[in-house]
């Protein structure tokens, strides 16, 4: 291997640091970072050959999310030796992780290793606060390690295969479940969900147009357009005045009957 390529969809912020902490693990090869979080870097084609290492995250909503077609259709392997991650808010990471495996192979990567790994919950960050923790982050790079171990031995058989993911959560089972049975059907967030403002806090400092994964917002006039907003919440978290926030009564009902089914600490799971 000549390269190793970390590749994310990141709008909080989350991801790409578990996708660094799992690289940390990795020694020897040049990085190169491809950040597919504005819509102008999906539009661009990647390609990867034999002897690149992709390690692949995205974040989960029971499964990838909502533009995981943009994202996949963007990237091109060639037997390209791949460990993919998805990250979830201390709940259930549903079927993302059989997704993104069957979307890495049919894109041309050979999936060596998975990873499904806590972060703080983005819709309620007293969800999982903390995490990922120094556990956490020596789960990641050990799993790196061996990862790269195993790809560098020559096996980029997937032996253990990952299962539906279930939740404590009776209404988070029902969306599993829906999705399961609907494997091909996008995950979209209810149009309801999606509403926010934006408080005289605001500096116009650009932070959230900037990491707005679909230019859905209006900073002079401090408006979302809530048909391209995908409802991943990084304008809410990446905002340095704390100046925008949900509005949405679904949200914060979903979020409270979330949070009281999600109090037991969840672990990595890992498959190699």
């Amino acid at each position: 291997m000549t390269k190793l390529h970390l590749v994310y969809f990141s709008p909080s912020g989350s991801t790409e640091k578990i996708v660094r902490t799992v690289a940390s693990g990795i020694e020897g090869l040049p990085v190169e970072t491809i950040d597919l979080l504005t819509s102008s870097s999906r539009k661009k084609r990647y390609t990867f050959g034999k002897d690149d290492l992709v390690i692949f995250g995205m974040m989960t909503a029971g499964k990838l999310f909502t533009l995981s077609d943009e994202v996949f259709e963007c990237l091109e392997g060639n037997d390209t030796p791949f460990i993919g991650v998805v990250t979830f808010g201390n709940g259930y990471y549903g079927i993302a992780l059989n997704e993104m495996l069957r979307r890495a192979e049919g894109r041309g990567f050979k999936v060596a290793a998975l990873g499904a790994f806590v972060a703080r919950h983005s819709m309620d960050t007293t969800i999982a606060e903390g995490r990922p923790d120094a556990h956490d982050k020596e789960i990641m790079a050990d799993f790196g390690r061996k990862a790269f171990e195993k790809i560098k031995s020559g096996d980029l058989t997937l032996h253990v295969k990952p299962t539906t993911n279930w939740s404590s959560w009776e209404m988070g089972n029902k969306v599993i479940a829906y999705r399961e049975e609907h494997p091909d059907e996008p995950y979209m967030l209810p149009t309801e969900c999606k509403a926010k403002e934006i408080s005289d806090a605001c500096i116009k400092c650009m932070t959230c147009v900037k990491h707005c994964p679909v230019d859905a917002i209006d900073i002079e006039a401090k408006t979302f357009d809530v048909e391209k907003c995908i409802g991943c919440w990084g304008c809410i978290n990446r905002c340095p005045k704390h100046a925008i926030t949900s509005t949405s009564k679904q949200v914060a009902e979903i979020m409270s009957s979330f949070g009281k089914a999600s109090t037991k600490r969840l672990e990595p799971e890992i498959f190699m």
